[in-house]
C-alpha cells in the first residue's frame, strides 16, 4: 500500500521499519574527501531511493548537498546493483530482491564555516546535512553513525553513544543532521548548571584565556536559564572552532557549532561580539529549535520551508543574546546599551527597511534580490529592535507584572513536541500579555513604520534621539575605489540626484573641473561643495566617455543615541531594574 504523500513528506515509517547506520571513514584527509558507507537492512520492494538535503535547517539558504557526492555505488550480498539519479539529489537503487544493501560514495568537504563540513589533516567537522543520505519517506528510521578519528583525535558531539567503538545514536535524521561532528585536538572544558552537563570544546588557537573563556560561557548560560527555567536537555555541547579566518554559529538541539578568529580576542570588543554568538546560539536551544511554527520540523530537506517569523526565532534571539550576557554579568548596562545603539544604526541605516518589512524580510530569506541594498533589510536587525520594543511595551501595558520573558516561557510550554499553528507568533504574545498587540503587529511586524521607541525608552529611564551629527552634499551615489585609484560607482538609490542626473551603477568617475578625480578625496572634493551646485562628471560606462551634471542634495548624518537619563525618576529607575536585571 502507497503512504499518503505528507506521511511521507514527515518520515513516517512504513509497516516494515528499516534499519540504517553509517560508517564515516577519513583515510586521506588531505583530500577533504569523507568515505562513506551505508548500510540499509530490512529494505523491502523492487527498488529504495535516498537523497542528499537539499539545505541545512538554521541556514535557510539552498546548498544542494549533492553537488559534492562522488564515486557512488550500490551493492548486495549477490553484487552490483543497478542505479540512476532522479532529480538533483536523488539515487534510485533497484534492489534485485535484497533485503540488505551498501551504498557507497564520497563527498568533498572543505568549508570550514559554522554551516559547513571540513576535512583537513587537522580535524574532521561536518553536519549530516553535508554527508548522510537519508532514505526516501522514511526520516524517522532510527540510525547508527561510526566514526573513525585519527590517532590523537577526540570526538565531540551532541550525539549520545551507541554500543561500538567510536558510535553513536540518532532516533531520526532530524536529530542526526541537528548533531554536528568534530573531530581532532579538542580542549574539552566542562561544567554543570542548571542540573545539566555543558562542555565548551576549544579546537584551534584562540588568543585568550581559556579558563575565563569557559566561565563567560558558563555566566551565559546562568543568565538564559535564570529566565527560561530548567533545560531541556541534560548535556549541551559548545563546539568552538578558532581559525585565522571567518566568524558564524549554528544552532542545535544540545549544541552549537561556532567558528571565529581566535587573533581577534584579545580585543575586548571582538571578545564580546564572540560571547554574542556563543548567547544567541544557545539561546536557539529554545527558540526556533522547540519555539518554531510547525513547517519548521519535521523538516522537509528538499525545498525551501517558508515561514514569516524569522524576525522572531533569529531577531529575538539576538534581543536575548545581549540580554542573557547581561544577565549573566558579563556585560553592565551600559555595554548593553551601546550595543543595542550599535544595532539600531544600522538598521534605521537601511533603506531596505522602508519597504521590506520583518515579516516580509523574513519571508525572503530564501533568495536574494539583485538590488538588495534598496528592497532588504535583515530579520535578525528589525527582529532584534522589534524585540526590545515589545518588551517595553508588554511592560508599561502590565506595569512592569509582564515582559517578553512570558511570552518565551509560554511559546515553549505550548510547542512542546509540535510547532504553533498558521505562523501566528501574535496569538501567543496576546495570550501571555494578557492584552491586544494585533495593532502593534500590523504596524511594526506586518508594516514598515517607525518603532516609538522614544516613549518606549523614555518609560525606563533612557533618552532617545536622532542626532544630526553633519549635513552634507549628496550626489545621490555610493562610490569605491578600484585599480589605480579610481572611482566607481556602486550604487545609485532610486530615488536621488544621482538617479535624477542618469548616473549608473558601474559608471567609473574620471574628472571633474578639470581634475582628475582620486578616491582617497574624492569625498573631500564632493563635500567642499554646498547642496544645490552643480558638478560636471567625465565618466566612463563600458566603453563609452561620458559626461553627467549632478545637482548636489542634502544629506544629513544622523546618528541614533540611546542614553540614560542622568536623573531618572523613581520609577523609571524601577522599570529599568526590571528591565536590566
Amino acid at each position: 500500500m502507497r503512504l499518503p504523500v505528507l506521511l511521507l513528506a514527515l518520515g513516517v515509517l512504513p509497516a516494515h521499519a528499516l534499519t540504517v547506520s553509517y560508517d564515516v571513514a577519513t583515510p586521506r584527509p588531505e583530500s577533504h574527501l569523507f568515505e562513506m558507507t551505508m548500510e540499509l537492512g530490512d529494505v523491502k520492494g523492487a527498488s529504495i531511493d535516498v537523497a542528499m538535503p537539499a539545505w541545512t535547517p538554521g541556514y535557510y539558504k539552498i546548498q544542494n548537498h549533492a553537488r559534492n557526492v562522488r564515486d557512488f555505488s550500490a551493492r548486495s550480498a549477490a553484487g552490483e546493483l543497478r542505479w540512476e539519479m532522479t532529480d538533483k539529489q536523488t539515487w534510485r537503487v533497484q534492489t534485485g530482491g535484497a533485503n540488505a544493501i551498501t551504498l557507497r560514495y564520497r563527498v568533498f568537504a572543505h568549508q570550514l564555516t559554522a554551516t559547513g563540513a571540513d576535512l583537513t589533516d587537522e580535524h574532521a567537522y561536518f553536519h549530516a546535512s553535508w554527508i548522510c543520505m537519508y532514505p526516501v519517506g522514511a526520516i524517522g528510521t532510527p540510525s547508527t553513525i561510526r566514526l573513525h578519528p585519527l590517532p590523537g583525535w577526540k570526538i565531540a558531539t551532541g550525539l549520545e553513544p551507541a554500543p561500538g567503538e567510536n558510535t553513536y545514536a540518532a532516533p531520526d535524521y532530524d536529530i542526526l543532521v541537528d548533531s554536528p561532528v568534530l573531530m581532532g585536538d579538542l580542549d574539552i572544558r566542562e561544567f554543570t548548571a542548571g542540573g545539566a552537563l555543558h562542555q565548551v570544546v576549544l579546537h584551534g588557537n584562540p588568543v585568550c584565556d581559556r579558563t575565563a573563556l569557559a566561565k563567560d560561557v558558563e555566566k551565559i548560560v546562568n543568565g538564559h536559564l535564570g529566565a527560561m527555567g530548567a533545560p531541556p536537555y541534560k548535556r549541551y555541547v559548545f563546539l568552538l572552532m578558532f581559525p585565522r579566518w571567518g566568524s558564524g554559529g549554528l544552532e542545535h538541539l544540545n549544541s552549537t557549532a561556532i567558528v571565529a578568529n581566535g587573533e581577534e580576542l584579545p580585543d575586548r570588543n571582538r571578545y564580546l561580539r564572540f560571547l554574542f554568538v556563543v548567547s544567541h546560539e544557545f539561546f536557539h536551544l529554545w527558540n526556533v529549535k522547540r519555539i518554531r511554527p510547525a513547517q519548521l520540523g519535521p523538516f522537509d530537506y528538499t525545498k525551501e520551508v517558508m515561514t514569516r517569523n524569522l524576525f522572531v526565532h533569529e531577531g529575538f534571539t539576538n534581543t536575548y543574546a545581549w540580554l542573557g550576557m547581561r544577565r549573566g554579568g558579563v556585560i553592565n548596562r551600559q555595554e548593553y546599551l551601546n550595543f543595542v545603539q550599535e544595532e539600531l544604526n544600522g538598521l534605521m541605516h537601511r533603506d531596505g527597511r522602508k519597504r521590506t518589512s520583518p515579516a516580509a524580510s523574513s519571508w525572503r530569506t530564501w533568495y536574494d534580490a539583485d538590488d538588495g541594498n534598496e528592497v532588504e533589510v535583515s530579520y535578525y536587525a528589525s527582529g532584534h529592535i522589534v524585540g526590545v520594543a515589545l518588551d517595553l511595551e508588554i511592560r508599561r501595558r502590565t506595569g512592569g507584572a509582564k515582559s517578553l520573558d512570558d511570552v518565551m516561557r509560554l511559546a515553549h510550554e505550548k510547542t512542546k513536541g509540535a510547532g504553533y499553528p498558521d505562523d501566528d507568533f501574535c496569538a501567543i504574545v496576546n495570550e501571555a500579555a494578557g492584552s491586544d498587540f494585533r495593532e502593534f503587529w500590523a504596524k511594526y511586524v506586518e508594516g514598515t513604520g517607525d518603532l516609538p521607541l522614544a516613549d518606549l525608552m523614555r518609560a525606563v529611564g533612557v533618552k532617545y534621539e536622532a542626532h544630526v551629527d553633519a549635513v552634507e552634499s549628496d550626489p545621490g551615489f555610493e562610490c569605491w575605489g578600484i585599480g589605480e585609484d579610481l572611482v566607481r560607482i556602486t550604487r545609485v538609490p532610486e530615488q536621488g540626484p544621482g538617479a535624477d542626473a542618469g548616473f549608473d551603477e558601474g559608471d567609473v568617475l574620471l574628472a571633474a573641473e578639470g581634475r582628475r578625480l582620486r578616491a582617497g578625496t574624492f569625498w573631500r572634493f564632493v563635500h567642499g561643495k554646498k547642496p544645490g551646485e552643480k558638478i560636471t562628471f567625465q565618466l566612463f560606462r563600458n566603453e563609452r566617455f561620458l559626461e553627467k551634471t549632478v545637482t548636489l542634495g542634502e544629506k544629513k548624518r544622523i546618528t541614533h543615541q540611546l542614553k540614560f537619563e542622568e536623573k531618572p525618576t523613581e520609577e523609571q529607575k524601577k522599570a529599568l531594574d526590571g528591565w536590566l536585571k
